[in-house]
């Protein structure tokens, strides 16, 4: 498996993805739409995607918080892996390999990352993912977010 930047032409295939995984992006044109919408505001957002003998099977989204500061905040915006990968190690690689990515991006623009933010459903096990990838500690929780209540979760690297 490798992890690379997306391409426009793999926005399908992570629309399809997103349909899969996330109730709000359920209808395949709508997450074509969103997706879309948010690879056009590159280099604020950015894309990367797993890949397995030529297909893709997962998608993380990073988004820059606060503008373009010497000691920049990222947003992981969103993960997903195509349920059949689930449970094989896919969003590791997914974050660990695209946040070399973003450090190398930030490194060129002669910044540093200081902190990333995810949040997450209070009962969702992506919880765990973030705490052994990026050693994020729950900072908060809020009250009925979207589907329930959502944990912010904070990594620092100061």
């Amino acid at each position: 498996m490798k992890v690379k930047r997306a391409s426009k032409k793999e926005l399908k295939k992570i629309a399809e993805i997103a349909s899969e995984n996330f109730s709000g992006l359920k209808e395949k044109n709508k997450a074509l739409k969103w997706i879309a919408c948010n690879f056009n505001a590159y280099p604020r957002m950015q894309y990367f995607v797993a890949e397995l003998d030529n297909k893709i099977i997962g998608y993380i989204l990073w988004l820059e918080k606060g503008g373009f500061r010497s000691e920049s905040v990222w947003e992981l915006e969103q993960i997903a892996v195509k349920k059949l990968f689930q449970g094989q190690g896919v969003g590791t690689e997914l974050i660990n390999q695209s946040l070399e990515g973003i450090k190398k991006y930030l490194q060129k623009r002669g910044s540093q990352l200081k902190a990333i933010e995810a949040t997450t459903g209070k009962d969702n096990l992506a919880q765990n993912l973030y705490k052994k990838t990026l050693a994020a500690n729950a900072e908060c929780v809020i009250k009925d977010l979207f589907r329930g209540d959502e944990v912010v979760m904070i990594a620092r690297f100061k």
